[in-house]
């Protein structure tokens, strides 16, 4: 079984609790993924072609590419502490469209995916709370989705 496991930077805890939680008797083969999201530096490179300069100074763009780049081993690296017999995999572009790709491409099994990054903050409830990174991986990957909510340690206190 081959299991793509879609990283943000917050859930590998989350994903590997998910993952001991699959029984099968076949091996499991978890890719870990992480996509660098260009879209944000696009948008950056246009405001700044309408309003300033043309592009950034290569310096300042080397830098931001180093950054993302650093981030990316940063977090994979973390997933590989959360999960054993594992392929890192990375790729630059939007998120949704590179995690069905790479889905189809490693002939994935499964895919498990958080509904949506709160980076600290509550978890959103409701009808928004699968972002639109998640709704497109559940509608067009080529296989099974799991959603993955995030651990978010005394979230919603019980009353006494």
């Amino acid at each position: 079984m081959r299991v793509l496991c879609c990283l943000d930077g917050t859930n590998a805890e989350s994903m590997r609790k998910a993952a001991a939680m699959l029984t099968t008797t076949d091996p499991v083969t978890f890719g870990i993924l992480y996509v660098i999201d260009t879209g944000p530096r696009r948008e950056m490179e246009h405001t700044r072609e309408r309003f300033l300069r043309p592009h950034h100074p290569p310096p300042r763009e080397h830098r931001i590419r180093e950054a993302e780049q650093g981030s990316s081993r940063d977090i994979l690296e973390e997933g590989r502490h959360f999960f054993q017999n594992t392929e890192a995999l990375q790729r630059e572009g939007r998120p949704e469209r590179e995690i069905v790709n790479v889905a189809a491409e490693w002939q994935a099994d499964l895919v498990m995916v958080c509904p949506r990054a709160e980076y600290g903050a509550k978890p959103i409830l409701g009808p928004k709370s699968v972002g639109h990174v998640a709704r497109f991986v559940l509608d067009h990957a080529p296989c099974p989705v799991l959603l993955v909510r995030p651990i978010v340690r005394d979230q919603f206190p019980l009353p006494r």
